[in-house]
């Protein structure tokens, strides 16, 4: 799933929304703990929950753990990439309003979001 030659870095301080518990997913800077893709990513700590944020692949959710690990798209969650970047997307709180959400670029240093597309405070419908 990762566009080959991908070079923007991950901005090490954004507070993601898992799609699908809503909570705030933690930066994990070391990448994938196969040791496979060593970029760093943002994973769900809700207790159960494999879902991962990074530029290259957007929301995904690995499967297979331990042993051998595989990457699955999160369905019907990366929907939006950055007009600077072409990276996906990310979903955070609207810290404007502080009531629904936005969609944000997670490249470092780039502050382009937007909230076409948000539907209220949840991406599933």
């Amino acid at each position: 799933m990762t566009q080959p030659g991908f070079s923007y870095a991950l901005n090490a301080m954004l507070e993601p929304l898992c799609p699908r518990d809503n909570t705030v997913m933690r930066y994990e800077a070391s990448g994938l703990p196969s040791g496979t893709d060593n970029r760093p990513s943002y994973h769900c700590g809700h207790e159960g929950c494999s879902v991962r944020y990074d530029l290259g692949n957007g929301y995904f959710t690995l499967i297979g753990m331990p042993d051998r690990i595989n990457s699955v798209e999160e369905p019907g969650v990366n929907t939006m990439k950055c007009e600077n970047h072409g990276t996906w997307m990310y979903r955070r709180r609207d810290l404007e309003t502080e009531s629904g959400a936005a969609w944000c670029c997670g490249v470092e240093g780039c502050g382009y979001c937007t909230q076409t597309g948000t539907k209220g405070s949840w991406v599933r419908t």
